[in-house]
């Protein structure tokens, strides 16, 4: 069973658009994990967001500390992203502990994903989710599109909106 290991991006905008059962279902088939540097950005955004505060302590979502090594690569990523002290520690996380454990990164920043890559870290996007959901039967097109949506109005970016998405992944050659 291969483990998700979600950045804040992605739960934040799941809890903000009232979509963390999706989250679950779309991810079901994977062990799901945040680090402690995730779950400290939620409670962070949790004043501006209430709705945050609902993703932490749910049982399918456990939060983990880092080991000496991966926080070792979570200072190496840091270093290599900049930004202030405190910004990117959640995706420098998420990375380091997929890297170590065998894990998929689930980032949607394209800086981290670029940083993934680089490293030879396993990386999957929110869209890849509700992609792989709908080939899962999880979701119906309909239900994605809406998704889609909900998320954006979250202040998401996504690369297309609900209406366009299946256009895309079909133009892409994702779905047949």
């Amino acid at each position: 069973m291969t483990t998700l290991v979600l950045d804040t991006t992605i739960v934040s905008h799941f809890a903000r658009a009232g979509r963390l059962e999706t989250l679950a279902a779309l991810t079901k088939d994977h062990e799901r994990l945040i680090p402690n540097e995730v779950a400290v950005e939620l409670k962070r955004g949790a004043a501006d967001h209430p709705a945050l505060s609902d993703a932490l302590g749910l049982p399918w979502l456990p939060i983990i500390e880092l080991g000496f090594e991966e926080i070792v690569h979570v200072a190496t990523f840091k270093a290599e992203m900049g930004g202030r002290p405190e910004q990117h520690l959640g995706e420098c996380a998420v990375l380091a502990w997929a890297l170590h454990n065998d894990g998929v990164a689930v980032v949607d920043e394209t800086a981290a994903v670029k940083l993934a890559q680089h490293h030879d870290v396993k990386v999957r996007r929110t869209l890849a989710l509700v992609i792989e959901g709908v080939r899962n039967g999880v979701l119906t097109r309909d239900e994605a599109e809406k998704l889609v949506d909900e998320l954006a109005a979250t202040d998401m970016y996504l690369p297309a909106d609900g209406e366009k998405f299946f256009a895309r992944v079909y133009a892409q050659g994702i779905l047949p």
